[in-house]
């Protein structure tokens, strides 16, 4: 059964100590075979402590940068606070059972971007900004191809459309190996907590690996990055805009979550896999009601949906980050829907009764 959505939550508590602890680190010995009262050390390792544990969580080589999940959060808050001029709240924060992965999204009730029929606008209640982009322009002014271009998007928009996206900051620091520290850039849906992430390959992901750093040269060149691209946050409203004005018939929206999610579908077996095919039902009637018959409808059934897709080896990050690869190529100037549509026909048959494949362990990541 579907589970009923609920509406984004903004928590009240900036910061939870339960998730936050210092770090030591200390050599890896082990017992010597041959004298078992002498112990000798393990070349180039060493054990990350989590001194209010008191118990070593992972380890690691000698070069590797612990850094503290509290110094992680911190710095998200810094860099939020420079984007968008606002003390952020906590919508999610997670950390696993060895205390090593560390996760948190930080976001605000104050700054926002409003979508409808007419364009979209970022506001920013804090700062008294609202900033208005796209069609506001009076209809008289606007060229024949836009005139015709507003009037086709307004067919397949829903009566009365209304929505609102937070834009958000997600933290994700690790104390183990195989894992880059991340901070990225994302939004999430007002009504049904919908996320989704602006993309690895754009301007506002920074990644580090932990080798041969320090803590504050990881700050600074993350603070860096953020400031130089600060306003390009609003490239993803763009292209949500641009999905309002592409078309689809209802009955063919569940064949864009068939090709978003066709490989991590193929890891279930058919029974699941029907299952989650009767969920979709729900999903388009209640997005086309509240979007219309268009592509930004479609994004927003296929994150939906993910949700139900998300386990131990399968993140939110990586789930997000799919739709969000599909969102770019689908507002690519050169794309084209009916060829998109044809070529998609008949895929939730193929993936629904295909023969299951391996699924290969993978890192557990936030």
């Amino acid at each position: 059964m579907l589970n009923n959505t609920t509406a984004l939550r903004f928590n009240g508590a900036l910061k939870t100590a339960k998730n936050f602890f210092t770090v030591s680190e200390t050599a890896v010995r082990y017992e010597d075979p041959n004298l078992k009262t002498n112990f000798k050390y393990y070349p180039n390792r060493k054990v990350i402590i989590n001194n209010n544990l008191n118990v070593g969580i992972s380890i690691v080589y000698d070069e590797f940068t612990a850094i503290p999940h509290e110094n992680a959060f911190d710095l998200g808050v810094h860099i939020f606070e420079m984007m968008f001029g606002v003390t952020p709240q906590i919508h999610r924060e997670v950390t696993n059972n060895r205390t090593t992965d560390y996760s948190v999204d930080l976001i605000s009730e104050k700054c926002k971007i409003v979508f409808d029929q007419e364009g979209y606008r970022y506001v920013n209640s804090a700062q008294g900004d609202e900033v208005n982009f796209m069609d506001r322009q009076e209809e008289n002014n606007l060229m024949p191809d836009l005139r015709n271009e507003r009037r086709m998007r307004n067919k397949q928009i829903a009566e009365n459309f209304y929505d609102e996206y937070y834009p958000f900051v997600r933290v994700s620091n690790y104390l183990r190996e195989g894992s880059m520290f991340r901070i990225e850039l994302g939004y999430y849906r007002y009504r049904c907590s919908n996320g989704m992430m602006m993309g690895r390959t754009t301007k506002l992901t920074y990644t580090s690996n932990y080798k041969r750093t320090s803590w504050l040269e990881l700050q600074q060149s993350a603070i860096d990055k953020f400031l130089r691209y600060k306003h390009e946050f609003l490239d993803m409203a763009q292209k949500l805009w641009r999905l309002l004005s592409i078309g689809i018939p209802k009955a063919q929206i569940r064949m864009v979550t068939f090709d978003i999610f066709k490989k991590e579908l193929l890891k279930k077996n058919i029974e699941q896999r029907k299952k989650l095919q009767l969920s979709l039902n729900q999903l388009v009637d209640k997005y086309v009601a509240e979007i219309g018959e268009n592509l930004n409808a479609a994004l927003n059934v296929a994150t939906d949906f993910s949700k139900q897709l998300e386990g131990s080896r399968v993140s939110p990050s990586t789930l997000q980050t799919l739709a969000t690869e599909w969102m770019n190529r689908t507002t690519h100037p050169r794309f084209n829907i009916h060829t998109y549509l044809e070529a998609l026909e008949g895929i939730e048959e193929r993936v629904i009764n295909a023969i299951e494949i391996e699924d290969m362990e993978e890192e557990i990541k936030f």
